[in-house]
């Protein structure tokens, strides 16, 4: 039987120029400590990959220390997923959206394998891929929403199995425990799964983070939120190093007060939530986190609002909110292989590392598009590979 459980209380890129100034980048927070930064040249085996729109295309971009290559795609892409076992990557349309993509974005020009939702469904945004190279997609029905995980050849793509999400809306997905454990985010979001517009349920949505047996499929657990928290969606996951903790994001479809919006899931027993920043900086992330993520050495919590334009910073261990750091339209966020380090990307051309301590946040390099090229704009996600 599935546990119940309740709380516990983000567009050519980048420069040629590494070595722009870096004055629209306003560090806030309790210790008042960002002071603007240097840029420096970041380690050359930093690769990015994102979603992106060039000049009327859709499509995405490698992205390597200053140079970068694009590919086009049948349409607006969002999350992105590594396949372990080689180069690829997959891309799964926005939601409502009907293609994902396997391909190899060191090799634009290559092969590039398109697949479909099943069956009267639409994709929720997002894949997962387990050390295995099985991939799972969340997908939902067009009409009622309902959500569905799908289990897909790890080769071809190909539907192998289906699992009911008793929810929803899926939206973001993450292998967890070593891959024995599958998290599901439920944005609990209810109108026709091809509509896009305002929350039917916006005082009430049905939001949950759902964990499976990854075999079976099995429900293991439904985690919600409080009485009060009913506007709250769930959105977007990142798993810490330790295989047992979920940060994740949210968006509040109630702006009548300001509700946390960030917090973590401690897989079997429940919810923690994490404040906003105390002060004038309370509302910066304006309802909504559009990206998350979890730092290499599982210390630093960091997720981006492009609505805010803020990227901020949070203990993992007790959730205290460090400070953030302020990006016009920012929103594509990883942590980077080295421990205490994130990249961010931003809608207007901008590619940051950002290094993390007890002080807030510190911009270690910082590249931008020239005004002089055509945009491409960064979309939601961004990916380390």
């Amino acid at each position: 039987m599935a546990i119940e459980t309740s709380v516990l209380h983000r567009r050519d890129l980048f420069s040629a120029a590494a070595g722009v100034a870096l004055g629209g980048l306003i560090g806030f927070g309790p210790r008042k400590s960002f002071a603007g930064g240097r840029a420096e040249r970041a380690s050359a085996e930093a690769r990015l990959v994102s979603a992106a729109r060039i000049g009327d295309v859709d499509g995405g971009v490698l992205w390597h220390t200053g140079e970068f290559s694009d590919f086009a795609l049948p349409g607006r892409a969002h999350g992105i997923v590594r396949c372990p076992q080689n180069d690829l990557v997959m891309m799964v349309a926005r939601r409502p959206g009907t293609f994902a993509a396997i391909l190899n974005p060191a090799h634009p020009s290559g092969e590039t394998r398109l697949i479909a939702p099943v069956a009267e469904h639409r994709f929720g945004g997002h894949a997962a891929v387990d050390g295995t190279g099985r991939i799972v997609t969340g997908e939902l029905h067009e009409e009622t929403a309902e959500g569905v995980v799908v289990l897909r050849d790890g080769e071809t793509g190909a539907a192998r199995g289906l699992w009911p999400l008793g929810g929803i809306e899926p939206h973001d997905l993450v292998f967890a425990q070593g891959g024995a454990r599958l998290v599901v985010a439920l944005g609990g979001i209810a109108h026709a799964a091809s509509v896009k517009g305002p929350a039917l349920n916006a005082g009430k949505i049905e939001s949950a983070l759902v964990e499976l047996d990854s075999r079976s499929g099995r429900v293991l657990a439904r985690h919600t939120l409080p009485i009060g928290m009913g506007s709250l969606s769930m959105r977007h996951m990142a798993l810490a190093p330790d295989g047992e903790t979920i940060a994740f994001g949210m968006q509040d479809q109630d702006r009548s007060e300001l509700r946390p919006l960030v917090g973590v899931l401690h897989l079997g027993r429940g919810v923690e939530l994490f404040p906003l920043p105390e002060g004038e900086d309370i509302g910066a992330f304006r309802f909504y986190i559009g990206s998350i993520a979890v730092d290499s050495a599982g210390r630093y919590v960091a997720a981006t609002s492009p609505k805010g334009g803020v990227v901020g910073l949070w203990s993992l261990s007790d959730g205290r909110f460090i400070g953030g750091v302020k990006l016009a339209d920012v929103c594509g966020l990883t942590a980077d292989t080295q421990a205490a380090s994130f990249w961010a990307t931003s809608g207007l051309g901008d590619i940051v590392r950002l290094d993390a301590s007890e002080d807030g946040f510190a911009v270690a390099s910082h590249w931008r598009a020239p005004s002089c090229r055509p945009l491409r704009h960064f979309d939601n996600h961004l990916l380390r590979i």
